[in-house]
């Protein structure tokens, strides 16, 4: 008896990997064979390694001075109401949680001075599914003060930020979510200032 039931486990643990989930899977699990997966949502929060560095010439007015800035960084269930929301919302206190309503789940201020490099782990939970980050600049270039990404590929990889005189540029770490401008500019790619 006791060799017809580890032929039978060994037979189950030689399934293709579609069946691992399945009935062989919980058979595996039922011997210890097989660790149980763990529900995604019991896993905790998510550790994002976050990475701003302001430049030396951060957020500079119409006589290039650098002042200090504000950036938000938000955890959201889904970014599309962020990525299609005006710059306005996000200056206007209040408007942005109207705006996101259901999908914002935290919101975090950081005061930046020119030259300054925030380096924090955030803890995200499990269900944002993306991350994003607005920076506040005095007169911000099109489409690049705003940047979102897959909260997965962050954990991953982690979140760095160029905080500039007028745009943010990704760096090393997860990719942005964020689509490219209408004009074809990119998330990394240089800004010319006004």
């Amino acid at each position: 008896m006791r060799a017809t039931f580890f032929g039978c486990m060994l037979l189950l643990a030689a399934l293709p990997g579609c069946a691992g989930d399945g009935l062989a899977g919980r058979a595996l699990e039922a011997t210890g064979m097989r660790k149980a997966a763990q529900a995604e949502a019991l896993k905790g929060p998510r550790s994002i390694p976050l990475r701003l560095h302001a430049a030396p010439k951060l957020n500079a007015d119409a006589k290039g001075r650098a002042l200090a800035l504000v950036a938000r960084v938000y955890t959201l269930r889904q970014n599309a109401a962020f990525e299609a929301a005006p710059y306005a919302t996000f200056l206007t206190p209040g408007l942005d949680r109207e705006a996101f309503g259901a999908d914002l789940l935290e919101v975090k201020d950081v005061t930046l001075v020119p030259g300054q490099r925030y380096e924090v782990v955030e803890k995200v939970p499990r269900e944002a599914a993306y991350v994003g980050i607005v920076a506040l600049y005095h007169s911000p270039a099109p489409q690049r003060w705003r940047m979102s990404f897959a909260a997965a590929d962050a954990e991953s990889a982690g979140v760095t930020l160029a905080l500039q005189a007028c745009a943010l540029s990704a760096g090393a770490g997860a990719r942005p979510s964020t689509p490219a401008s209408a004009s074809g500019t990119t998330a990394t790619g240089s800004v010319r200032c006004q």
